[in-house]
């Protein structure tokens, strides 16, 4: 009889009397560009890898701006070392792109999260559109020159070439491909130790290139692959 009574027990749980809450999303302005929504899981990466300034103001889905630190999280922070992203962070990654649908927000969270993922210091994501082929430059994400964004790439541009023939990019070592690529970023503030760039295909078809430089030493190509499944899952939303 006790046993039954515990079997009873086992299949019909005690319901809860607390709602679910689902975790909220957030906004992230720099004063000229706003990325997201993102979950609070990515914000809090982006804060420890340095790629939010501490200027940045947020605000949730459906409320106000409030400074970075009025965030929780991100106020319980302190001095907390920064650690390897986990699945789970890059698993939110992925659902927060895709549930942006506005192209040119699209554009800009892909960057924004490219840049994250690789510990970038700047970015930039160069985009066909729906039904395009002539790749323009929709997003510049770092302390660099924006001048590049709103124009087209040229088909003679040796990394647009590599792109179309499906190669990535990546220096050092450097050569006559990865020198036009270290170029674009020749004005981002810490310099150009490492570049890499990135082809997108969507059904076969080339429809993005992501490129990405820091100061620092070499990207890791998983870090790279990672960033290349974030913008993969964006695109084939859109597309």
């Amino acid at each position: 009889m006790r046993a039954a009574k515990a079997t009873m027990l086992q299949t019909h749980p005690v319901q809860s009397v607390f709602k679910f809450t689902p975790p909220p999303v957030w906004y992230v302005t720099n004063g000229d560009l706003t990325v997201g929504p993102v979950e609070t899981g990515l914000l809090v990466r982006g804060v420890e890898h340095g790629r939010v300034p501490d200027f940045c103001h947020v605000r949730a889905f459906s409320g106000d701006w409030r400074t970075l630190y009025g965030v929780r999280e991100i106020a319980a922070l302190g001095r907390k070392v920064s650690s390897e992203p986990s699945h789970e962070q890059f698993a939110e990654w992925g659902r927060s792109v895709e549930r942006v649908r506005d192209e040119d927000e699209m554009c800009h969270t892909v960057t924004w999260l490219a840049l994250t993922a690789t510990s970038a210091e700047s970015a930039m994501f160069h985009y066909r559109g729906r039904h395009g082929r002539t790749l323009f430059t929709r997003s510049v994400v770092g302390p660099m020159s924006n001048a590049r964004l709103g124009y087209p790439l040229s088909e003679f541009d040796l990394v647009l070439r590599s792109a179309r023939r499906g190669i990535p990019v990546q220096g050092p070592p450097y050569g006559p491909v990865e020198d036009e690529l270290s170029k674009r970023f020749a004005s981002s503030h810490g310099g150009v130790g490492a570049a890499a760039m990135i082809p997108i295909f969507v059904g076969g078809a080339l429809a993005a290139m992501l490129e990405l430089s820091r100061p620092g030493h070499a990207f890791r190509r998983s870090d790279l692959q990672r960033a290349e499944r974030i913008a993969q899952r964006a695109l084939r939303v859109q597309s």
